[in-house]
C-alpha cells in the first residue's frame, strides 16, 4: 500500500479468529497506543473478544465486531458493545492501523456499520466516547453526524494521568436526514 493512496474498496467482514494476530499487532502499534491502553492485552484475550461477538440480529447477541478490509488488506476494526434491545442504544468502538491514519478509512469503516446497524428495528442511538485531545476521533464524529453531547472531565485513566472524555451521540434520525443530505 503507497502510503496516502486512496482507498477503492472498503469494506466490513465479520470478525473471524483469523483475524487474531492481526488485530494484536494492530494494538501494539504506536498510533493505538496514543489513545488506548492496550498494553495487557493478550492473543487469548482478543480471540475470546472474536469469539464472544455475535452475529448482526442475532437474538441475545450483546456486542458485534468487524474488521475493516481496505483493497483486500486487513486495516482496522469497528465494533458495537454494550447493546440494550430495552433501551434501543449501542456504544461504538474503532481502531485504525497506523498505515491508514489520515485517509478517512475510519469514517468511511464507522459509515458502513452505521449502515449496518442501523439495519436493527430497535435501534435508535449509538454513542461513543474519545479523549478529548484524540482529533481524528472528533473528526470521524463529526462527518458522521454526531453531537457532542458533553465532557466528561477526569472520567479516565489513560497512561498514569486522568483525562478528560467527550461523549458523542447519533440518533436513528439523524443518521437516516444525513444519509438522504448525502444523496
Amino acid at each position: 500500500m503507497v502510503p496516502g493512496a486512496c482507498l477503492t474498496d472498503v469494506r466490513l467482514v465479520p470478525a473471524r479468529p483469523e483475524h487474531v494476530d492481526f488485530w494484536l499487532e494492530m494494538r501494539a502499534a504506536p498510533g493505538a497506543r496514543r489513545f488506548v491502553e492496550t498494553g495487557e492485552d493478550s492473543r487469548e484475550l482478543l480471540l475470546r473478544r472474536i469469539l464472544e461477538a455475535g452475529a448482526l440480529g442475532r437474538p441475545g447477541a450483546r456486542s458485534f465486531r468487524w474488521f475493516v478490509e481496505a483493497d483486500g488488506q486487513l486495516a482496522g476494526t469497528v465494533s458495537a458493545r454494550e447493546l440494550s434491545r430495552a433501551h434501543g442504544r449501542a456504544e461504538l468502538g474503532y481502531m485504525m492501523a497506523d498505515a491508514y491514519h489520515g485517509r478517512g478509512l475510519g469514517t468511511r469503516a464507522v459509515g458502513l456499520m452505521l449502515e449496518e446497524l442501523f439495519t436493527l428495528p430497535f435501534l435508535q442511538r449509538v454513542w461513543l466516547t474519545t479523549l478529548a485531545e484524540n482529533a481524528a476521533s472528533r473528526g470521524v464524529a463529526r462527518k458522521l453526524g454526531f453531537t457532542l453531547e458533553g465532557t466528561l472531565r477526569g472520567h479516565c485513566l489513560f497512561q498514569g494521568q486522568r483525562r478528560d472524555q467527550q461523549l458523542w451521540g447519533l440518533l436513528r434520525d439523524e443518521w437516516a436526514s444525513s444519509r438522504a443530505s448525502r444523496g
